[in-house]
């Protein structure tokens, strides 16, 4: 990519951040806020599910990025112990604690952006870490849109909370073919603790008021040309993120603050 003007922010948002962060003491886990040129147009974070074997990670960016997305996509860690059977039971707590983190670093992107936008998108327990992150954030916290995949949340999970933190949706895109929330959570509970069926079997639950936030989406079989073949991780697959989930990110803000990058350079890596 070439060289972009430096935008009037990162003088100053380094200085301001680096504050609040060593006061929190948690300068280390907050590595994703050494801003980049892409910063300037937006951020959608990327939780890749229990065990963080990389489903999605190379692909997500890349399908947005594809579709014409001019933000920086993060990629945001959270296993404990890099099981998905540990980190579905004893790394619910973890979870939560990692949620309240992004909550966190999040709300000081925001400070150091105001008027960008920030997506979620997350891929199995993954969902719990977006969803108490929402839950977590403080003002000028706000999600623009969530997106959940194969979500191992229970489809009963209460959003009110989480909804009060998000300006836009939450998609749930949800197969009644996965084996891995059809056969495998039942075993482990929820990455919430239950013992119900996930979100990412049968959509969730809506409360009265909710038919208008919460998008459940069920996979159809024409979706397997895009590579979504209701299996657990293949809706990260990268043409399926390119034709389908770019358009829950890219909503025309970005161009707004692209009108001062000079001419031929080019959004991504």
């Amino acid at each position: 990519m070439t060289a972009m003007t430096r935008s009037p922010h990162l003088g100053l948002l380094s200085l301001s951040s680096v504050a609040i962060l060593a006061a929190s003491g948690c300068a280390e886990r907050y590595r994703s806020l050494d801003y980049t040129t892409e910063d300037q147009f937006g951020r959608t974070y990327y939780i890749d599910g229990a065990g963080n074997w990389g489903y999605g990670v190379a692909e997500v960016p890349k399908g947005l990025q594809g579709a014409g997305y001019l933000g920086r996509v993060v990629v945001f860690p959270w296993s404990p112990f890099r099981s998905p059977a540990l980190d579905q039971t004893l790394g619910r707590g973890a979870a939560k604690t990692r949620g309240k983190e992004l909550a966190a670093e999040i709300v000081v992107y925001l400070k150091s952006f105001p008027g960008r936008k920030v997506n979620v998108i997350a891929l199995s327990a993954g969902t719990g870490v977006a969803v108490w992150a929402c839950e977590n954030m403080a003002p000028p916290g706000k999600i623009h849109n969530l997106v959940l995949l194969g979500s191992s949340l229970s489809s009963t999970y209460d959003m009110s909370k989480a909804l009060a933190h998000i300006e836009g949706g939450v998609f749930v895109y949800h197969s009644d073919k996965d084996a891995v929330l059809k056969l495998a959570v039942p075993l482990t509970g929820t990455i919430d603790g239950c013992s119900g069926e996930s979100a990412g079997l049968v959509g969730l639950q809506l409360a009265s008021g909710e038919e208008t936030r919460i998008w459940n989406i069920a996979w159809f079989p024409d979706q397997a040309r895009l590579g979504w073949t209701g299996s657990h991780t293949s809706c990260t697959a990268e043409p399926f993120v390119r034709a389908v989930l770019a358009a829950h990110i890219i909503d025309g803000s970005e161009s707004f603050y692209a009108s001062a990058r000079p001419s031929g350079d080019r959004a991504g890596g």
